[in-house]
């Protein structure tokens, strides 16, 4: 609706009352203002009430003018102030991070969810942790709205381990992707910093740390000198980013102990200079084990060459036989392969080569030592788990690892070597070596080929070789729509323990080259763990590949005995049907159905309200006749769902 006329009319109104009441009658401005408001009338009772009041102080019947025009202005400052804009030149811009703010507004979160999520991060109690890890995972978009990065600061020092850990991933995993808005999130760790204070102190300063690096190296050097305990352990490790720390580093190694002395170890082999290489070929020469041990967060080209004439000493003692295969000679191949983490250059590729020559003979060598129980077990390289396996597979993982890290492409030529002279056993190192190569193309000649591959009686599909096909994709993640420029997209994401303070590392970068034939291969494989990575990679926004999966999934649903896996892929697709999965599943059940079961089931249930009810109805048929055994109130638990389901039609 135009409100010009009553803007007009209230400017008029307003002329008439500075000059008086007794000439307003006169004021051809405002008679020709109230005629053309008057077809406004029908528009509101306040517009009407203000046409009657303005005829009525131009009435030659008027009693009480200045009433009458007061109760006018009245009622038009009120109409106008409910109606009022702000206007601008230019078009519209989303709300845009600026240097210095903690982060932007997100709109559109309900109030129930951001209530129940800042919560869940700033108190204690049951249940909060799950709620905002999966909420995390479902919405991370949610995670970078200003109130919740604070809310994140304070949950730094949760009294629930865990969520105090990933609150602090978050918060780095953010701040290396939106550095603009970390300025605002400095200044809260920044603020009321207690250098003497607990694990929260010590959080803040490995956030710090991690985003900023050297540039709050200050901020280190300032409250090393107060720091204690776990606070001051953080803030010497953090000291490995500025060159300009060496000396100091050198110092912390002789006056230190305990888990101070470590943390400066491992930060001064991240310095270049000759004193510290120095300090550290002399270590070597005593305690390889402790040298090689503060190699694994050092990039330095001499960390490299120190650790690769450890590794490669040690397995040329070991053929010579100067050195017996036993838990010393573990430990420090366990020290090495953790130190190759993130190194690269011809020494480390010539480790990888000398271990891909011996990988099988060192998974049995301890077993035929006299009184050995086992075969030589080391832990993987990302230390995520406690689990050890065989040399043969902690090397393969080693590599494949590494090829993730950042400079991991400097070592795609030896990925391709060691494929070409082991094949099966190297093919996930080469699959990444691919992926970093951006070339969508060639991931999937290199993929169809390794699956379906030519032989003499012709090409034969290799289901025999999905296991590395599985090692290979495991880290290939989907990313939602707001960690891709609204288009959505794959990520190969990875991650690893650091040794020196424990803390979990995040790998990530993009894939660009997943083409739609990559996915054809995968599900020609028709196997379980390729439908849980397939299930993972599901992007409700892109239409046409939600077609292909979900068709795929319905199938692989009513082969499968136990079809749960598929249930959520398909409601994630969009899924309409749902025809003949819950009789399917129930009907390969060697026992009786409880009433449990069938509410757990139908509530992960695919398929729109109709068809849910629809299969209900062949279940409960199923059920009455005795086909499907069941106990507990299993039929009247399907009534009522059937009839919740038609409610919804």
């Amino acid at each position: 609706m135009d409100l010009t006329p009553v803007y007009e009319l209230r400017e008029r109104l307003k002329t008439g009352a500075v000059a008086g009441t007794g000439l307003i009658r006169e004021d051809f401005r405002l008679k020709r203002a109230v005629e053309a408001v008057a077809p406004l009338e029908k528009a509101s009772p306040v517009l009407a009430r203000i046409v009657q009041l303005s005829k009525q102080i131009m009435s030659e019947s008027c009693e009480d003018r200045a009433g009458a025009l007061l109760d006018a202005l009245t009622l038009l400052d009120a109409l106008l102030c409910t109606q009022g804009a702000v206007e601008a030149e230019g078009t519209a811009e989303p709300f845009a991070e600026t240097e210095g703010t903690v982060g932007a507004y997100t709109e559109n979160i309900p109030y129930s969810v951001l209530s129940a999520l800042l919560d869940a991060l700033q108190h204690s109690g049951g249940g909060r942790y799950s709620y905002v890890v999966n909420l995390h995972k479902e919405q991370p978009q949610l995670f970078g709205d200003y109130r919740v990065r604070a809310a994140l600061v304070e949950a730094l020092g949760a009294s629930y381990g865990e969520l105090a850990e990933d609150a602090a991933g978050w918060l780095i995993e953010d701040g290396i992707q939106n550095r603009n808005s970390f300025a605002g999130i400095r200044f809260l760790l920044e603020k009321d910093f207690d250098p003497k204070g607990k694990k929260e102190m010590a959080r803040r300063v490995q956030v710090l740390e991690r985003v900023d690096g050297a540039l709050a190296n200050d901020f280190y050097l300032k409250h090393l000198g107060a720091a204690k305990k776990e606070v001051r352990a953080a803030l010497i490790h953090a000291l490995r980013h500025s060159q300009e720390n060496e000396e100091l580093l050198l110092s912390l190694c002789d006056t230190e102990t305990g888990n101070n002395k470590k943390m400066a170890l491992h930060a001064l082999a991240c310095m270049n200079g000759e004193k510290t290489w120095a300090f550290f070929e002399s270590l070597a020469a005593k305690d390889p084990l402790s040298a090689v041990t503060c190699m694994e967060g050092s990039e330095r080209p001499e960390a490299a060459k120190l650790v690769s004439g450890i590794f490669l000493g040690t397995l040329a003692d070991w053929r010579k036989g100067k050195r017996k295969p036993d838990n010393e000679l573990e430990a420090m191949l366990n020290a090495c392969i953790s130190a190759f983490s993130g190194k690269c250059g011809a020494e480390i590729c010539e480790c990888y080569r000398q271990a891909a020559a011996v990988r099988t003979v060192l998974d049995e060598v301890k077993k035929a030592e006299k009184n050995a129980t086992s075969a030589m077990l080391f832990f993987r390289p990302d230390h995520l788990s406690n689990s050890r396996v065989p040399f043969s597979e902690v090397i393969r993982e080693s590599l494949f690892l590494n090829l993730l890290m950042p400079r991991g492409k400097e070592l795609a030529p030896l990925a391709w070597e060691l494929y070409q002279t082991y094949r099966e056993p190297y093919f996930p190192a080469v699959m990444a070596a691919a992926f970093r190569e951006e070339d969508g193309a060639k991931c999937q000649a290199l993929l169809r080929d390794f699956v379906d591959e030519s032989g003499i009686f012709g090409r034969r599909l290799r289901k025999d070789r999905t296991i590395f096909v599985w090692e290979a994709f495991s880290a290939m993640k989907s990313l939602p729509a707001v960690y891709a420029d609204g288009t959505g997209g794959y990520v190969m994401q990875a991650a690893y323990v650091s040794q020196a303070d424990l803390q979990k590392n995040s790998i990530r970068y993009p894939l660009y080259g997943i083409t739609e034939e990559i996915f054809d291969i995968l599900m020609r494989l028709e196997d379980k763990s390729m439908d849980v990575l397939l299930s993972a990679w599901v992007q409700p926004g892109n239409e046409a590949l939600c077609r292909r999966l979900s068709s795929y999934f319905y199938i692989r649903a009513q082969k499968e005995k136990d079809n749960r896996l598929y249930l959520k892929p398909l409601k994630k697709c969009g899924f309409e049907s749902c025809k003949g999965l819950a009789v399917h599943y129930f009907r390969g059940l060697a026992r009786p159905v409880s009433a449990w079961e069938i509410n757990s089931y139908f509530g992960e249930l695919p398929g729109s309200a109709a068809a849910k009810a629809e299969e209900a109805g062949q279940l409960l048929l199923l059920l009455k006749r005795g086909s499907i055994k069941g106990r507990d109130n299993c039929a009247a638990v399907l009534e009522a769902y059937i009839q919740e389901q038609k409610a919804l039609l």
